[in-house]
């Protein structure tokens, strides 16, 4: 099978790749603004097409031949208009789709999507899905849950202080997902799935409370971390701080009092696919060595 991937330097995309060029069953096409980042896919077997989601004849050349779709909007946090972002590239995914209607998508949307409005940058996927849906038949979103990568931002600030700042209330649970088992997710629905519209729920194996991660980040570092509420304000003007825009800012904090309230938590899907990765496991695996480099570099 024909699969092109777009993203393929970033957190999903990359493990994605990876994925689907241990098997033997895909041809790999990888779309990448930097060819030199992905020399290690090229001589693993993956064809790469140098160029943006936003050009659509870079995303033609990659689809050439191509059975399958992988899309996923990428953050970019110097955008001025989040919504806009968003909109661009759910624009040209729906383009995409229409100049190869036989194709089958899979989309990386967010849990939440369900919803058109209040939930800060998920409005964006929101659109997208239905800028997908409307242009193609054979479109499958995947709604991941929370990212434990997400817990990686704070590193500086357990390293420093023994502290996650958020305003999120500790309480809050979620069904945390590793981003390798997203990555595992969509490999299935690329190679597996079926014709038709799909909306698959993509979560953890365990719902777990934001002050079960800082508990567990302490274990793995061998000093004790909390999580620590701020005011939505203090975030914001943090956020700002270190260098996102206004709007980024504005919309992350909505986000973060969505979860807060339990709007973005539930499974509205039709299909349900459950990572593997407990968060202790990733605590190990994927925070001890990420905050040993940060201690080390300090």
């Amino acid at each position: 099978m024909k699969v092109a991937v777009t993203t393929p330097t970033g957190n999903i995309g990359s493990k994605l790749a990876d994925l689907l060029l241990t098997g033997a069953e895909a041809q790999v096409t990888v779309l990448a603004r930097s060819p030199q980042k992905v020399e290690h896919l090229a001589a693993r077997g993956a064809r790469v097409v140098a160029g943006d989601q936003l050009d659509p004849a870079s995303v033609d050349k990659a689809l050439e031949g191509a059975e399958a779709l992988f899309w996923l909007t990428g953050m970019d946090y110097t955008a001025a208009d989040v919504l806009a972002h968003y909109q661009r590239f759910g624009d040209a995914a729906a383009d995409a789709l229409r100049r190869h209607p036989g194709l089958r998508v899979v989309h990386l949307s967010s849990v939440g999507a369900q919803l058109s409005e209040n939930t800060g940058p998920i409005r964006g996927l929101h659109y997208a899905e239905q800028k997908l849906n409307a242009a193609g038949s054979n479109v499958t979103h995947l709604r991941a849950n929370y990212f434990m990568e997400n817990v990686l931002a704070a590193l500086p600030t357990i390293a420093s202080e023994r502290a996650i700042y958020s305003s999120i209330p500790g309480s809050v649970s979620l069904e945390q997902v590793a981003t390798a088992d997203i990555a595992a997710a969509a490999a299935h629905y690329l190679l597996r799935g079926t014709r038709g519209h799909h909306i698959v729920d993509v979560f953890g194996p365990e719902r777990i409370t934001f002050d079960d991660v800082a508990t567990m980040v302490g274990e793995v570092i061998g000093k004790p971390v909390k999580h620590i509420k701020i005011p939505p304000d203090a975030l914001e003007s943090a956020l700002i701080s270190q260098g996102l825009t206004a709007d980024w800012a504005a919309q992350l904090v909505e986000l973060d009092d969505a979860i807060a309230q339990g709007i973005v938590t539930a499974r509205a899907g039709d299909v349900q696919w459950q990572g593997s990765t407990a968060f202790a496991q990733f605590a190990r695996e994927v925070i001890k060595p990420a905050y040993g480099q940060v201690t080390a570099a300090a």
